[in-house]
């Protein structure tokens, strides 16, 4: 009875045995569950942050690059027609004594580089410069034409105050290029000219923009000379005044212009804004070139705010360097 009972307890704790080996079975098949299921969705996880991170982050960069673009294009505002036809017809142009036509006979990247003698070629509007008989007659010991020609008398006060009100400069703080050209009586304390022509010449503004402080930079062909230049006016209380007028270098991009370069290639950049102005030097505002959006520039330093770019010019040999504000040219390698 003994044994019966042994055997008996030994097939109970069998069969007990085989039911705890199946239970934790079960469990670790659960807990093995539990861990894939998990992993899964980690990897899940994983996979849509990398996904949003790939659609959002460049979302972003684009966002960004756009912004900076349109910050950028808020410092130059385009002239409208009116404001054109108003500088075409009145500012410049209008008759042949106008003096602001006059500011553009000379090419000068500040004021003080203004050529003297094509500025006052004709003299000045509205100051008649009487030329006496005693005047004639000593100018005639000088050129023999002067009794039979036109002659031109401009005393240094007259220049003086024309350019302290059209430059912003004295006379003696010019210089003085072309005064040499000059008949000069010391009697009389007169500059002369003796001509049978004029110096005036008709413009046409073909495009405006104005600045964030109010300076306007515009290009322009004249009908005689040709070709085309970039003048560019200071915003005053009684008006503008003039701060440079350049022959315009105007930049093509490199996809349209095959001519080699003496200048290693640096990094490149992309212009993110349009109608942008290219100096000579960081700290000038005389600008030598316009730049225009999409343009390819090569980057050749840096200089504080500026980059010092170059670029192929069409009518040019080699290229053109000078410096650019970073925020108009975006790195792109």
């Amino acid at each position: 009875m003994a044994e019966k009972k042994m055997k008996k307890g030994s097939g109970s704790e069998t069969k007990n045995g085989k039911n705890v080996a199946e239970g934790g079975r079960d469990n670790m098949k659960e807990k093995i569950a539990v861990i894939v299921r998990g992993w899964l969705k980690r990897k899940v996880w994983a996979a849509a942050c990398l996904v949003l991170g790939l659609i959002v982050v460049p979302g972003i960069c684009l966002l960004g690059i756009t912004y900076a673009a349109d910050e950028q294009r808020k410092d130059v505002e385009l002239l409208s027609e009116a404001e054109m036809e108003l500088l075409n017809e009145s500012f410049f142009n209008g008759g042949t004594d106008n003096m602001n036509n006059m500011l553009l006979t000379s090419e000068y990247i500040k004021p003080e580089e203004i050529d003297l003698f094509c500025l006052f070629y004709d003299g000045i509007s509205g100051i008649s410069g009487a030329v006496s008989e005693e005047e004639t007659a000593q100018l005639a010991l000088l050129d023999s034409q002067a009794p039979y020609l036109d002659i031109v008398k401009v005393t240094p006060g007259e220049m003086d105050a024309f350019l302290l009100e059209k430059l912003g400069i004295g006379l003696e703080e010019t210089q003085k290029r072309g005064l040499e050209n000059f008949y000069y009586l010391e009697q009389y304390d007169s500059f002369y000219v003796i001509k049978g022509d004029t110096g005036f010449d008709w413009c046409a503004v073909t495009s405006g923009s104005r600045q964030l402080d109010d300076t306007l930079v515009l290009e322009y062909e004249k009908t005689y000379e040709g070709g085309q230049w970039i003048v560019t006016l200071r915003k005053t209380d009684s008006g503008y005044q003039f701060v440079s007028n350049v022959r315009s270098r105007k930049m093509e991009s490199e996809e349209s212009t095959e001519a080699e370069s003496d200048i290693p290639k640096y990094r490149t950049g992309e212009v993110i804004t349009d109608v942008y102005m290219v100096v000579s030097a960081a700290d000038d505002a005389a600008p030598m070139a316009l730049l225009k959006e999409g343009m390819e520039v090569r980057i050749l330093a840096e200089e504080n705010e500026h980059y010092q770019i170059a670029i192929a010019v069409k009518d040019r040999n080699g290229d053109v360097t000078g410096y650019v504000k970073k925020e108009a040219v975006r790195p792109v390698s």
